[in-house]
């Protein structure tokens, strides 16, 4: 397998001439791009100077930047001392980069590639300052950023892949993402730490730094369409970069916005969600028919499979939510929902469950009553469904999706997770969640309407 680089990104230009010192190498040799016998993933590692077979394809980089100053294309090391400090510590750690999440998508070849010449031939990584601290940015030669490495535990590295990989056609505009292992000297480990890398995104600034009125209300809602489905709970302006739009026309609608920093998405419970657009009006206005058709296209079993097979790191418990909140999503639409209305749905007011809670409550409820009792439509009381189980039914369902002893609203809320389900429990769950939602979704419709006189937009 090789890897083309893009040249102008990570700085380095191909020599001029054939210069004896600049004898050409492959690009598999010079990467070390082998199979694993256990993983599908490749190493990606640049280690001098051993280059054995020569051959015209692409220039042998370190040979060049040690021996040769004629080439006139790759930095010199005493003017470099970025560079001079890597020979100099390159004996003690070894810098590499070993893709380790799914490399199958557009782009991510590209930047690992990008990522493992630059730390081993380019400048040191630059750590971010302040509440960036954990961060390190990758520069190209003309000091321009295009990478930024986050260090991170493997599942919080794996949600941040998971989110590039779930948003479909780059439909809210998730920057390529996936997980590497990373060993530099600038990290002061002696061993590679699993890290997210992000190709970065020019930005004027955060979504906190100006109103919503500024933002387009296509990107708020397929960013919105993306929380969704993610159960994210910290979607927050800081998360929102902004760019200028191209060629626009509308001063008061310049601004697009970059949905970033996933690592808290797909919970293993259904946690407090937090969407900063939720009270932005744009969330009141209807779903274009573009999205309806996007959102109707949606397969979320088709994601489970794709998360199992490229992300192994995302629990099932995570990839139940994500299955849940799809099928939410899919069928609020259908039943005319705007995004408000949807996220109202899944947000607790202080210690009172979600309407999605209750929802999954019942469901489960109905699961693992209906073998028991004819009327499981009519038990919502936790103590009578306890009455009527064996004691091993009646501790899953506690762990799962514990009912309140006096009404939902009067209640502090626990949080529902729905990993102690079998596989066959799971699927009966779902059949009953979806035969709950019509009623829930006249009566928020219900609601809506009365409260909120832009959600009459939201009807189709």
């Amino acid at each position: 397998m090789a890897l083309a680089l893009n040249q102008q990104n990570h700085g380095f230009k191909p020599p001029s001439g054939r210069s004896r010192h600049c004898r050409l190498s492959s690009l598999d040799q010079d990467f070390q791009l082998n199979k694993n016998s256990d993983t599908s993933s490749s190493r990606i590692s640049l280690k001098s100077p051993q280059f054995p077979k020569k051959s015209l394809s692409t220039p042998c980089l370190l040979n060049c930047l040690k021996k040769s100053k004629s080439c006139g294309t790759i930095p010199n090391v005493k003017s470099n001392p970025n560079l001079n400090t890597w020979l100099k510590l390159q004996k003690k750690v070894s810098a590499c980069v070993k893709p380790i999440g799914s490399n199958k998508t557009a782009g991510i070849n590209e930047m690992v590639a990008e990522i493992a010449v630059t730390i081993t031939l380019g400048p040191d990584p630059i750590r971010g300052k302040g509440d960036f601290s954990n961060l390190f940015y990758l520069v190209n030669r003309e000091n321009k950023k295009f990478a930024i490495i986050k260090p991170a535990d493997s599942q919080a590295a794996a949600r941040e892949a998971a989110a590039y990989l779930l948003d479909h056609e780059g439909f809210a505009g998730v920057p390529p993402t996936t997980v590497i292992k990373i060993s530099h000297p600038v990290l002061h480990k002696t061993s590679a730490v699993t890290a997210s890398v992000q190709r970065f995104v020019p930005n004027i600034s955060d979504s906190s730094e100006m109103g919503p009125s500024m933002f387009v209300t296509e990107k708020v809602h397929r960013i919105g369409i993306l929380d969704i489905r993610l159960y994210n709970i910290d979607r927050h302006t800081g998360n929102m970069l902004v760019k200028r739009r191209p060629n626009t026309t509308n001063p008061m609608k310049s601004f697009d916005l970059v949905p970033i920093d996933h690592e808290l998405c797909l919970p293993e419970k259904l946690d407090v969600p937090y969407f900063e657009w939720l009270h932005w009006p744009c969330a009141l206005i209807n779903f274009s028919t573009f999205k309806v058709n996007y959102i109707d296209s949606l397969d979320p079993f088709k994601d489970a499979e794709m998360l199992r097979s490229e992300l192994p790191e995302i629990t099932e418990a995570s990839i139940r939510i994500m299955v849940l909140c799809t099928i939410f999503l899919k069928k609020s639409v259908s039943a005319g929902l705007c995004l408000a209305d949807i996220g109202k749905m899944m947000t607790p007011v202080n210690d009172t469950p979600s309407a999605l809670e209750v929802l999954c409550r019942r469901a489960a409820g109905m699961v693992f009553t209906e073998k028991f009792s004819d009327q499981a439509f009519t038990i919502l009381d936790w103590e009578d469904c306890e009455l009527e189980m064996d004691n091993r039914d009646a501790a899953k369902l506690s762990k799962c999706v514990s009912f309140p002893t006096r009404g939902y609203g009067s209640v502090s809320r626990k949080m529902v997770t729905f990993k102690m389900l079998s596989e066959k429990e799971w699927m009966r769950f779902l059949e009953k969640f979806e035969e709950l939602l019509p009623l829930a979704f006249e009566a928020r419709n219900s609601v809506s309407l009365e409260k909120n006189p832009l959600a009459r937009s939201c009807k189709f």
